[in-house]
């Protein structure tokens, strides 16, 4: 974490159903809830890391929800773009959030591809391989100027969940240093 008192904003986003809430939760030490609840717009979370804040913004799915969505991207210093592995669409979606984000901030954040439900990957038949979503992290890598990680994670057993949050914190403070030396 940072040297000082540092509050981050960030915001989870990605189709309907792909864990964002399940993550958030999970992160946050909450058990995991088998019977899924929509998000409504948006729901916001604090978790302190000694000094450190860091705001979640877990925003809702749903396509009719994107005038919505687009008042929280405002002050985004990190996003979380999410999909779920045993659901391809939901990865090929991923493109459609970068703009949608990009089109309101006019900027990508400092952001981590997350592959959510790896618990999963055995007992389905087409899941998003881990090739496919390292290659276009890769490729976001080189078109934002800042690493964009890939990581598979499940929300259901906790793989991945803090590494998660610690990769995109530490990728925003990479940022905030490299400007700051300007």
């Amino acid at each position: 974490m940072s040297k000082g008192r540092a509050s981050f904003k960030v915001v989870l986003l990605g189709d309907a159903r792909v864990g964002k809430t399940s993550i958030r939760r999970n992160y946050l030490g909450e058990s995991f809830k088998e019977n899924y609840m929509v998000t409504l717009g948006a729901d916001f979370a604090i978790k302190r890391l000694g000094t450190d804040v860091i705001q979640i913004w877990d925003l809702a799915g749903q396509p009719v929800y994107k005038a919505v969505r687009s008042g929280y991207y405002k002050g985004a210093q990190g996003a979380i773009f999410t999909f779920d592995i045993t659901r391809p669409d939901t990865f090929s979606n991923v493109p459609k959030w970068i703009d949608e984000m990009v089109g309101v901030s006019e900027r990508l954040v400092p952001s981590i591809l997350v592959g959510n439900k790896a618990d999963l990957r055995d007992s389905t038949s087409n899941p998003v391989s881990v090739e496919d979503a390292s290659n276009y992290a890769k490729q976001l890598t080189d078109w934002s100027g800042f690493k964009v990680p890939y990581i598979e994670s499940s929300a259901l057993t906790g793989y991945n969940i803090d590494d998660i949050f610690a990769s995109l914190i530490r990728e925003i403070e990479i940022l905030n240093e490299s400007q700051q030396g300007q």
